[in-house]
């Protein structure tokens, strides 16, 4: 079985490090030739379409259109466009990252890709749009793929430690009057136990280089199966630690990175908020920090195609448990909230993919090989 992605370049498939992730690809996002990942896959999306369609008949469809019928277009309007933004953010936190292996990045690859990205992760939740934009981004800079998808694993510790200072931060100057429920607290502890085993992965990635390309040349050449594989194997690796430097390559580029993931998920909260004002509901800044971060950390979780069902869930259990409002009119916003963001996405997505010269079908396909 081999994956086929659109070929921006003939010469990807003579990179040395090219052949070994596409190896580890293929292994791990076998889509079309697993029956497994198919049958997850639908099972997902009926597990999904029945929560939803237990939320609205629990809330009741009237009491639903009714509540979405008030809510005001201009406002979700706005709020949907924030996602423009916060794209443009994550394309210059991304260039900040890459900076170690290239000075230079075009903004407009960087964003489009981005756009790529989080289209195929919103329909295939398995994350394998961080490996096409990867691969598509490596491609178009000649970064190669394991410098890039290394860049996005810092990229996503750096969203896990953005989101998780912000619902502390949110948590403790709560409103008196309103308790947080205890799993939040210990979601919290979760990601933040997490964020400190990548971290020390990272760390040791980085001080160790030598040493653990070291062991592993050793590991391999002393065994038959794996030494053929032994340049392209260290090349890979040595490649993806160099993307990892990005974190740690001068405290100014840091600062900068962690500025940057600040105010892009305190722009992710004002699409929350305004959200809520398209609704017409005066809610705290800080109970809006504290549900938008707890929503943003269930996309951990696996979800269906789409987030559907989970993503209207998430925010009425989270919201309801803050005590926000009621139930019809949370579910209401969730709905709203979740069809515009995918629209949003998948409009953006559309355009990145054009704008690459790429074709969907011919990234996500996979073919048959003897």
């Amino acid at each position: 079985m081999k994956i086929i992605v659109h070929p921006l370049s003939e010469q990807s498939f003579n990179n040395d490090a090219y052949p070994f992730c596409l190896f580890v690809t293929q292994r791990c996002y076998q889509l079309d030739s697993s029956k497994k990942i198919r049958v997850r896959l639908i099972a997902s999306l009926i597990i999904g379409i029945l929560v939803l369609v237990c939320l609205v008949v629990w809330t009741g469809v009237s009491r639903l259109v009714m509540a979405i019928s008030g809510a005001s277009p201009v406002w979700v309007i706005v709020a949907t466009s924030i996602i423009v933004p916060t794209y443009f953010l994550r394309a210059l936190r991304w260039k900040v990252l890459l900076i170690p292996i290239k000075d230079k990045i075009r903004f407009g690859n960087a964003y489009w890709c981005i756009a790529l990205g989080f289209m195929i992760n919103t329909f295939i939740p398995i994350r394998l749009g961080e490996f096409a934009r990867a691969y598509v981004l490596g491609e178009r800079e000649k970064l190669g793929f394991a410098s890039c998808f290394s860049s996005i694993v810092i990229e996503r510790t750096l969203d896990l430690i953005g989101l998780l200072t912000l619902g502390l931060s949110a948590l403790f100057i709560l409103p008196t009057d309103l308790s947080s429920p205890s799993w939040v607290l210990d979601g919290f502890k979760a990601v933040g136990a997490l964020i400190c085993l990548i971290l020390v992965i990272i760390g040791l990635g980085i001080k160790k280089e030598e040493f653990i390309l070291k062991i592993l040349h050793n590991t391999m050449s002393s065994t038959p199966l794996l030494n053929k594989y032994n340049d392209k194997i260290l090349t890979f690796l040595k490649s993806f630690i160099s993307g990892l430097k990005g974190l740690s390559y001068s405290p100014k580029l840091f600062l900068t990175s962690i500025f940057l993931t600040s105010i892009l998920w305190l722009a992710q909260c004002l699409a929350i908020y305004l959200t809520f004002k398209a609704f017409d509901q005066k809610v705290s800044i800080t109970v809006i920090i504290l549900g938008s971060v707890t929503i943003q950390l269930t996309h951990i979780l696996p979800a269906a195609p789409g987030y559907l069902g989970s993503y209207e869930a998430f925010w009425t259990l989270i919201f309801s448990a803050l005590k926000v409002a009621q139930t019809d009119l949370l579910l209401a916003m969730g709905v709203v909230s979740h069809l515009a963001s995918t629209t949003a996405t998948l409009v953006l997505g559309s355009i990145g993919t054009a704008w690459l010269g790429l074709s969907l079908q011919r990234i996500l396909r996979l073919k048959k090989e003897d």
